[in-house]
């Protein structure tokens, strides 16, 4: 079938969206470019994890995570989920060039003024604030460093959304592979080779950030200028802001864990904290202190980032896949692309949560991941099982995004915050940080079911079901071949067994007709 000449067909008003052929191959060149952005972003955490574990203690990884936690709670803050209307209202104002250019300014202004402000205020405030807040986490010098980060992320905020709503991948990537060049320099040099700890990580980040600033001021001055409207940063507002308490509880969904698992193990008893030291393997600083709340927090945090690896994919397809979806939804011609991209979307999420629950304990056990934090080997399937979940909802999400029904969003996640939170608390004392992570998983998993059920009367997108059946059968079998394997062979005899599994996986996926070999034009 050639859809290109049905859409002109039918409405020649219509934007041209071109063969389905062609999209799809620009959606997994777009994904796989967004894909190496994202990977430039994560690298500290997934590449650059063994050699970082290297340097620091489970409690100093710790002490950086709980910062970074901070760092996104603070982001949705400054940024009360402005991007989203950019990126969503870029459609409306596609084809009148002033109306875009005056609301993406009306944004622009907006969120430098007002992230400037609460980060004024927060420096006033968190010296009395982080200590109730945190343990072993000072204001100063990480708070402090912490809050002004976030100003300079919000520098990047309009730039980012329009690249994407534009499908404007390459200079996205650019700049996210030239702050992760400034990242992992400075934070390798700093943590490394100067031996000042985690400060290192701190000040590289940072540095990454000033970078950046200077490309996406520059973006701004030639093609955003700074304009004002109120009757744009009200409909953007009034599309975003419900979207704010959204954000913040999924904040609390990916991250309350270590806000509960640093209290939790600071407060043990003397026979509850040697018990759990036995266990977690974690050994006092060269002070001399334990420090147990920041590192259990930093062994699993080091399990974390393999859930982070499959978020990577999802994020990457989601940005490459969220522009083509919006223009094809609820054209009848064009529900078999969209049913296709959604099989590739899932393909590709999939896949990679399959891989990161096989391969993780496995990496954690060769010793690529310092000797300090192998527990994380215990905790790294079930975390990158709980990435399938966390892919899997943006699919549902964008349906109400396009239909712009976005009030039950902040509700769903609220549940699903909520939810890990309350499982956390019961899981902990009884299960440990494995406790921990399964509560992750099934928070996720609230979440998927209650977008789904949120967009129950909008107009879904048709499944490939035979595909995705298929898929969903080959990715279990492997996941069950790995299990079987895991900790019957010698470490490195186990790992090439493991990458036969998956190759084997690949194999079948290819066989059974789930990547077309010539999609339609």
């Amino acid at each position: 079938m050639n859809d290109t000449n049905d859409v002109n067909e039918a409405d020649p008003a219509l934007p041209k969206l071109g063969s389905s052929r062609a999209r799809i191959a620009r959606l997994f060149k777009n994904s796989g470019i967004y894909a190496l952005g994202e990977l430039g972003l994560s690298l500290l955490s997934v590449v650059m994890m063994p050699i970082l574990t290297m340097f620091l203690l489970p409690a100093e990884y710790g002490v950086f995570s709980l910062a970074m936690m901070a760092f996104t709670g603070f982001t949705h803050l400054c940024n009360p989920a402005l991007h989203g209307s950019v990126t969503r209202f870029y459609f409306d104002h596609e084809h009148d060039e002033a109306a875009k250019a005056r609301f993406q300014g009306t944004i622009l202004s907006f969120l430098l003024a007002w992230s400037f402000g609460m980060c004024v205020i927060a420096t006033v405030t968190g010296p009395a604030l982080f200590p109730l807040l945190f343990v072993d986490l000072p204001f100063w010098p990480y708070g402090l460093m912490t809050v002004w980060m976030v100003f300079l992320g919000v520098l990047g905020v309009v730039p980012k959304a329009v690249w994407v709503a534009s499908e404007n991948s390459k200079p996205f990537v650019g700049v996210s592979l030239l702050g992760s060049a400034v990242n992992v320099l400075g934070t390798l040099s700093l943590v490394g080779l100067a031996g000042i700890g985690v400060m290192g990580m701190f000040v590289g980040r940072a540095a990454s950030l000033l970078v950046l600033a200077v490309p996406f001021t520059v973006f701004t001055v030639r093609h955003l200028k700074l304009a004002w409207s109120w009757d744009d940063l009200r409909s953007a507002l009034r599309f975003s802001l419900p979207l704010v308490p959204h954000l913040i509880a999924h904040w609390v969904l990916g991250m309350s864990d270590r806000f509960v698992i640093v209290h939790y193990y600071a407060g043990l008893d003397v026979k509850a904290t040697a018990a759990a030291v036995a266990e977690l393997g974690i050994t006092p600083n060269a002070e001399g202190e334990l420090n147990l709340g920041t590192g259990a927090v930093g062994i699993y945090t080091a399990a974390y980032d393999f859930m982070s690896a499959v978020n990577m994919i999802a994020v990457s397809m989601n940005n490459a896949w969220v522009p083509q979806f919006t223009r094809a939804h609820g054209r009848p011609e064009q529900r078999a692309f969209v049913a296709r991209s959604i099989t590739y979307f899932m393909l590709a999420v999939g896949s990679m949560s399959a891989a990161m629950v096989v391969l993780s304990p496995t990496i954690v056990r060769t010793g690529l991941i310092n000797a300090k934090f192998a527990f994380a080997a215990e905790l790294a399937p079930i975390l990158a099982l709980g990435g399938l979940f966390q892919g899997l909802y943006y699919v549902y999400v964008a349906v109400l995004f396009y239909y712009k029904q976005n009030r039950l969003i902040p509700v769903i996640t609220v549940v699903s915050g909520v939810t890990n939170v309350a499982l956390n608390l019961l899981w902990l004392p009884k299960y440990g940080l494995v406790g921990a992570a399964w509560a992750t998983v099934v928070g996720y998993t609230i979440l998927v079911v209650g977008v789904r059920w949120a967009a129950r009367r909008c107009e879904m997108p048709d499944f490939e079901v035979g595909r995705l059946a298929r898929i969903a059968g080959v990715l279990l079998a492997v996941v069950a071949a790995g299990m079987l394997v895991d900790g019957r062979l010698g470490v490195w005899l186990e790992l090439l067994a493991k990458l036969g599994v998956l190759g084997v996986g690949a194999l079948a996926l290819w066989g059974m007709g789930v990547l077309a070999r010539r999609e339609p034009q």
